[in-house]
């Protein structure tokens, strides 16, 4: 059984390895920005500029803001924030307090992508921000002060609107993906009425914050290695067909010697001796042709002039036709090619040529 499973973990390996070498990575795989929303909670102290020491205008503060950002560098946040703020009287010598909530709209600027670009690995993160906002005031002391026989000018009771705009700057520390430690300062500006007094300038309101920023989401994802698309193996190539060969000409059509006409053999009146000095070239003539086509059989043909009966002359023509076969055969020539015969007077001869030995004469042909 481990033989077995040992044996599945080595192949498994050896695939494995085979495909990752296969596959050519074309780009990395690597952490991409998510946008997504965040929350803060803050805690801290406040400060309303006025006319008593620093300390003793120092009160308590907290602040609610849910956000988005919407890239690495930017993002947008509305927010609650207030409880207290304070003002001083100078004669006689007096404190006294206020409450009020405060709705804030902010535009975040993330000053570390901005310059250097998303790092979802950065441990600290600075920002800056700037907005509007509107704080209601409630239960203000400055009703009860002692101003001896001045009045002030912008007091007001019960509750009053104070719109305005704050800016200030921040640092998060990142604890997790989800979870960031955050410190922040920020100046609030209102209306000249938000304290009481009248200065001919805005009142200022300044925050010093801590607290807890938790993304709502996922704020940066992995996107998968980009792989070169394989490529087909090259087609092979067919291989050339063969050139046709050329159709062989057609052999030349054997050229058939026709079988020639072969020369006479004539006689002495009255003979069937064949004169072979006389016809000696005739003979040779007739001999060669005989041997040139050996597989050709003659008919030997006897004649004679036109004197004499007709029975005697078809026996002479006869022996004249056999006395040349006989010399034939005697050279060679197969007897069974040579068939002879005896026409009597020949007919291709007449008047007194008929007479003479151009009638008396022996014809060798096919």
């Amino acid at each position: 059984m481990k033989k077995t499973i040992l044996l599945a973990i080595t192949f498994l390996a050896i695939t494995l390895t085979a495909f990752s070498q296969e596959r050519e990575i074309k780009e990395e795989g690597k952490t991409v920005f998510k946008s997504h929303a965040y929350l803060q909670l803050q805690g801290g102290a406040a400060y309303t500029l006025g006319e008593a020491d620093f300390t003793d205008l120092i009160s308590p503060a907290a602040a609610l803001n849910l956000g988005y950002q919407f890239t690495p560098a930017l993002g947008m946040r509305l927010g609650a924030s207030g409880w207290q703020g304070k003002g001083g009287w100078v004669a006689p010598a007096q404190v006294y307090d206020f409450k009020f909530v405060q709705g804030n709209i902010d535009l975040v600027l993330n000053i570390r992508s901005l310059l250097s670009g998303f790092n979802p690995d950065r441990v600290f993160n600075p920002y800056l921000f700037a907005g509007g906002a509107y704080a209601y005031g409630f239960e203000n002391g400055a009703t009860e002060l002692n101003t001896g026989a001045y009045d002030l000018e912008y007091l007001w009771e019960d509750n009053k609107g104070f719109p305005g705009g704050r800016f200030g700057l921040g640092l998060d520390f990142k604890l997790s993906d989800a979870v960031s430690v955050m410190l922040e300062g920020n100046a609030n500006l209102f209306s000249d009425h938000f304290n009481s007094k009248r200065a001919d300038n805005p009142d200022w309101h300044f925050n010093a914050l801590a607290g807890f920023k938790i993304n709502l989401g996922k704020a940066h994802t992995r996107t998968e290695p980009v792989y070169y698309e394989p490529q087909p193996a090259p087609a092979q190539a067919p291989e050339p067909k063969p050139e046709p060969k050329p159709a062989p000409k057609p052999a030349p059509a054997p050229v058939v010697k026709e079988f020639p006409a072969l020369p006479a053999i004539h006689f002495a009146f009255d003979s069937d001796v064949v004169d072979t000095q006389k016809y000696a070239a005739e003979l040779n003539t007739i001999v060669s042709v005989l041997k040139e086509f050996s597989n050709t059989n003659v008919v030997i043909t006897g004649y004679t002039d036109h004197k004499g009966s007709n029975a005697y002359n078809n026996k002479l023509s006869l022996r004249r036709a056999e006395a040349v076969k006989k010399y034939l055969a005697g050279e060679g020539i197969s007897a069974d090619r040579l068939t002879t015969q005896g026409a009597g007077e020949d007919p291709k001869t007449s008047g007194q040529e008929a007479l003479t030995i151009q009638a008396r004469r022996v014809e060798v042909a096919k």
